[in-house]
């Protein structure tokens, strides 16, 4: 038997080491806090966000397209394709900007442009009116009927032709419309403050949108 251990003691000695460094490193490890993973739901809802970020971000970079007509004294008129509420000083630099014939004195390039808006600028002396009576852009409303008022293409002085419109009644309709964008119907302009159905019931034969 004494022969047979001392045959193999390196052995003996060998497994002796490994199993007490196995057991320090069960222990080590047994001590330490366990690792939290982060739930699958969790995981699934940051892709899922990732996935329709982008979609998002690029519908809200990409603003309509409308087009307008514009004709008489610019340099190019024709047909241009802008962007829905571009103002129409911009429409007009677009068009190569004003001939020396045009009166621009009778624009209002304050204006916002929309779809299907014609957009007519005349010569000098060929309106026998002032500028407050002028529709800033003409709006082409034949189905609306010429003696209507565009609401959405209206200037303040245009708006004060109405009838029981003042001054002051007249700057609601364009700061309602400039916070709130084009009217939708006439009847949204029950939702500008002052104006109640009375007041609609005579504006009502009067104005139109488009």
């Amino acid at each position: 038997m004494q022969s047979l251990i001392e045959k193999y003691r390196t052995i003996l000695v060998i497994l002796a080491i490994c199993a007490v460094l196995l057991i320090g490193y069960v222990l080590k490890k047994a001590g330490e806090p366990p690792r939290e993973e982060p739930p699958f739901t969790a995981i699934a809802e940051v892709e899922k966000s990732k996935k329709t970020e982008n979609p998002e971000t690029e519908t809200a970079k990409s603003p309509e397209k409308v087009y307008v007509d514009v004709k008489g004294e610019v340099v190019n008129p024709g047909l241009y394709e802008v962007r829905q509420g571009d103002r129409l000083k911009f429409v007009i630099d677009k068009a190569g900007g004003f001939t020396k014939n045009a009166d621009k004195k009778l624009m209002n390039l304050a204006v916002k442009v929309t779809d299907e808006m014609m957009i007519y600028v005349p010569k000098i002396g060929e309106v026998e009116t002032t500028p407050q009576s002028l529709p800033s852009p003409v709006s082409s409303g034949t189905e609306s009927g010429e003696d209507k008022l565009n609401i959405n293409t209206a200037s303040q002085a245009e708006f004060e032709t109405l009838p029981g419109i003042g001054p002051s009644k007249a700057a609601t309709f364009i700061q309602y419309r400039e916070e709130n964008g084009p009217f939708k119907s006439i009847e949204e302009i029950t939702n500008i403050p002052g104006i109640g159905e009375k007041t609609f019931e005579k504006l009502q034969e009067h104005i139109f949108v488009q």
